[in-house]
């Protein structure tokens, strides 16, 4: 009889089956999407307004991940003179690879709203015509006076004025235009690569540990850059666990508070009939 986790191979190794298992039609939100992508890029200068869609190039069964093991020594001598070096050694350890069920390049489409970033205008300008230390403090409020004349040596408004020459720079930033999710300049293609390991027997607990293994393995891969969004890549690969709903519901747990769990650690619960 075949295990749970050869079932999960053969339904989700079909990209078709994946993507719509990872964007149901009755998640509206795209819930899960949403936790891949903020595993896989900090988006601080981006609003996610709707997710429209996934597709899956491909998908890879079985990917091995050999994690980085760090060694550390030392070398001295004495002849002809004493001298020591410390090596610090990064290398795979390929007898323990961590493995991958399926490895899913995908293209996540949304309506994103994106801060402009950016300067509109910089105006620097000469201050020197102060004739006050009160018209200096006004100008100036995050500088503490007292102490700056102190420590210089200023006793009058006029030493002040002639000791430097104080520049005001004045910066006014882009301002975003209204947010109009219909028009096609807030449409973003992102890429993401989804690590998905099955977890069979059921345990909430190893189904965590599987997948932090699986991100410790890839914290010194690098994710690809997208060119149209100000999103930075923070992980190579978004992390997605494989339960069987049979043992879920054996197990007594509801799906929706596992998935809640499981995206607030930042991955992704996957709950199959693949019996």
């Amino acid at each position: 009889m075949a295990s749970f986790r050869d079932r999960v191979l053969l339904e989700l190794s079909d990209a078709t089956r994946l993507a719509a298992v990872l964007l149901p039609a009755a998640d509206a939100a795209g819930a899960r999407i949403q936790t891949m992508l903020a595993a896989s890029y900090d988006l601080s200068a981006t609003r996610i307004d709707q997710v429209r869609g996934v597709t899956a190039q491909a998908v890879k069964l079985e990917h091995p991940l050999f994690p980085v093991g760090r060694q550390t020594g030392g070398w001295s001598q004495t002849v002809p003179s004493f001298s020591r070096t410390d090596l610090t050694l990064d290398v795979p350890a390929p007898a323990n690879p961590v493995w991958v069920d399926l490895l899913a390049h995908l293209t996540v489409t949304v309506a994103a709203e994106v801060d402009p970033g950016g300067a509109e205008a910089v105006l620097a300008k000469g201050f020197d015509t102060f004739r006050t230390l009160d018209e200096f403090r006004a100008r100036f409020a995050f500088i503490d006076l007292d102490e700056f004349m102190a420590r210089r040596h200023i006793t009058t408004v006029e030493e002040l004025r002639e000791a430097f020459d104080y520049v005001v720079t004045e910066i006014r930033f882009r301002k975003p235009g209204p947010f109009d999710p219909a028009d096609p300049a807030s449409t973003h293609t992102l890429p993401v690569t989804l690590a998905a390991v099955v977890v069979d027997p059921f345990s909430l607990a190893d189904g965590l540990r599987a997948a932090r293994l699986v991100q410790d393995a890839a914290k010194d891969l690098t994710g690809p850059t997208p060119t149209a969004i100000p999103a930075e890549p923070i992980a190579a690969y978004a992390t997605a666990v494989v339960f069987s709903a049979a043992a879920l519901g054996a197990a007594g747990l509801d799906a929706t508070d596992v998935e809640q769990l499981y995206a607030a650690q930042g991955v992704v619960s996957l709950v199959l009939n693949a019996e």
